[in-house]
């Protein structure tokens, strides 16, 4: 199937993607191969699965691909990239000629719905070759007497939509399949230029699946290393910058390529799961935090409510319900003893505020008491108006935080 994506074509990496992130494999289509992810019409990406045409769409998000059938692609069943001309409205692809049995590139037209047409084999200057006084403009394919030299493969348009790039194993090749790159020349008559070899980007084993970023970044996939992986290279005053190899997690042992750059997101193709499919960046899940241990959940416990009015020790029926739900807590530590701590605003004198203080947290345990816990595990103290929750308090609002009792669990090493 082809699927497309609704993103912003050449747009860049976004650095967000530089950690945190890992390659995962499209989950709605992972029981398919699925490759050929190429720019297509406003915005949106395509790629080859099954021999079907689909389409979908995906933001930045975490979010999966929705497969549908794309009725754009009804007549024709590309085999690899496909370079869609936004200036020209024209689909340029691979295709089998039969004749002469190897992949040549054509030149689509959509019908008045938008379908495109089974194509024409794209006139490109000198690639038919006779001997004698044959036409040197011809399709498609070096043709000689003896031979017929062809295989192009996966066209891939130039941001500014001036040039076709793709990969051929034509005269002229380093070794293995090279990037060439052809220009119209005659609008016309639907002529291109002799096929220019971009030697900057070749080396003598296999290169192929060009993609951009913007004007300022090519991609393409090789094997110079062994290894079939994904390779960027820069604009330079002299053409593009030697290719490099891109880290992990662009490149595995498996075979990676095919890169598109999604509204800043990396998309690609790769055998790493075994077969060729897409794989998005999804954000790594966060590593879950181990469970506390029971001396830890000792060590943390602490409960801080208990809110007196002004110069009362009493404490308000409203917080019976608090006083239940402390109750079931300390009861999860049936080994521990509890400290009480009772405190007091800043206003009046120090010898009165310990006093207030020390019976409001006698008041809390004398209530702990009454439901149940024996007096031996609870420990009241008052400590007056240190240790206030809100230093210099005006409103009654803030002195009111500081009239309080505090519960927490006497541990040895701090007795």
């Amino acid at each position: 199937m082809l699927i497309t994506f609704g993103m912003n074509v050449f747009a860049a990496i976004d650095s967000k993607y530089s950690e945190g992130y890992e390659f995962k494999k499209t989950e709605s289509c992972k029981e398919d191969e699925s490759y050929a992810l190429s720019p297509y019409k406003s915005g949106t990406y395509v790629f080859i699965s099954n021999g079907k045409v689909y389409q979908t769409r995906i933001d930045t998000a975490d979010v999966d691909l929705e497969p549908k059938e794309c009725p754009d692609f009804a007549k024709i069943t590309p085999t690899g990239l496909v370079a869609y001309d936004a200036k020209r409205n024209r689909l340029y692809y691979t295709d089998r000629y039969k004749e002469y049995r190897k992949d040549y590139l054509y030149e689509s037209k959509p019908d008045a719905n938008g379908v495109w047409q089974p194509g024409v084999r794209m006139r490109i200057r000198g690639t038919v070759k006779q001997r004698g006084k044959k036409n040197f403009v011809e399709s498609a394919g070096w043709t000689f007497e003896d031979d017929v030299i062809g295989n192009f493969y996966n066209p891939a348009m130039s941001p500014d939509g001036n040039r076709v790039y793709f990969s051929s194993t034509m005269d002229g090749s380093k070794g293995g399949r090279d990037i060439f790159y052809v220009e119209i020349e005659n609008e016309a008559e639907r002529v291109w230029s002799y096929p220019v070899n971009d030697s900057l980007l070749n080396s003598i084993m296999d290169e192929d699946w060009v993609s951009f970023d913007g004007d300022s970044t090519i991609y393409l996939s090789s094997a110079r290393k062994g290894l079939v992986s994904i390779y960027s290279s820069q604009t330079t005053p002299t053409g593009w910058s030697e290719p490099k190899r891109m880290d992990k997690p662009y490149e595995s042992s498996a075979y990676d390529y095919n890169l598109q750059i999604c509204q800043g997101r990396p998309v690609q193709v790769s055998t790493r799961g075994g077969k060729r499919q897409l794989y998005l960046h999804r954000q790594i899940p966060a590593e879950p935090e181990p469970e506390p241990t029971y001396e830890e959940k000792k060590r943390q416990f602490y409960w801080v409510f208990f809110l007196f009015d002004f110069d009362k020790d009493i404490l308000d029926s409203r917080f019976d319900a608090e006083l239940d739900s402390l109750c079931k807590q300390m009861r999860q530590f049936p080994d521990a003893k509890f400290e009480i701590s009772g405190y007091t605003d800043s206003r009046g004198s120090d010898e009165y505020n310990d006093k207030l203080s020390q019976r409001r947290a006698d008041t809390i345990r004398d209530m702990l008491i009454k439901k149940g816990f024996s007096p031996d595990v609870l420990v009241s103290i008052g400590y007056g108006e240190r240790r206030l929750q809100v230093p210099n308090a005006q409103t009654e609002e803030e002195h009111a935080q500081n009239r309080r009792v505090e519960v927490r669990i006497i541990m040895e090493d701090n007795k």
